[in-house]
């Protein structure tokens, strides 16, 4: 996958802000017992596919095929924090779907537990045995800023913590999004959902 945007040194500085800069990437590939077509039809809900990420707090459109998605952390000490990715899908019909940052999301609020990250995700379809293979592609870019709280500790220290945080959220992110689509896609399959 291509780098989403230049990260600034883990030592920048903005005013009197500290940041981290951290990132992942996870690709994984489902089976679904259903043609291409019903298949992708299930992906093109793009708020509903997003909304089963873990720690997913919301995702909606603001304009047509523009979505944000807000997800929610926790830097360890009981501070809620949530990033937020303003998203562009281009579709494909039948064939893909991908998601690339978008730049032209509403104003966030000036709360200070929220960040802007980068998100980038691709679903390709392709028709197998009795199946449709999704390869879906997730690549997650983001400066987090460092919590007053936390000013104290060393920025490589932080940094360190964060990289480990962010390998086993990517983890656990992918695993919990495939519980829940193929879960999900059953149910909306047989129109339960």
């Amino acid at each position: 996958m291509r780098a989403l945007h230049q990260f600034r040194s883990p030592m920048a500085q903005t005013g009197a802000r500290r940041y981290i800069d951290l990132g992942g990437q996870a690709v994984h590939i489902f089976q679904f017992a259903a043609p291409v077509d019903l298949a992708y039809e299930y992906f093109c809900d793009v708020p509903a596919v997003f909304e089963l990420l873990p720690d997913a707090l919301s995702c909606y459109p603001y304009a047509p095929d523009r979505y944000r998605l807000i997800v929610g952390a926790t830097d360890g000490h009981g501070h809620n924090m949530a990033a937020v990715f303003d998203l562009y899908a281009h579709h494909e019909p039948g064939k893909a779907i991908r998601i690339h940052p978008a730049k032209d999301g509403p104003p966030l609020s000036a709360d200070e537990g929220l960040f802007h990250g980068s998100l980038s995700a691709d679903a390709f379809f392709r028709p197998g045995r009795d199946c449709t293979l999704i390869e879906y592609a997730v690549e997650i870019d983001m400066s987090i800023p460092v919590p007053n709280v936390l000013r104290m500790m060393p920025t490589a220290l932080l940094q360190s913590i964060g990289e480990r945080t962010m390998s086993f959220k990517m983890t656990q992110m992918i695993n919990g999004f495939t519980r829940g689509i193929s879960n999900d896609f059953h149910l909306w399959a047989n129109g339960v959902v």
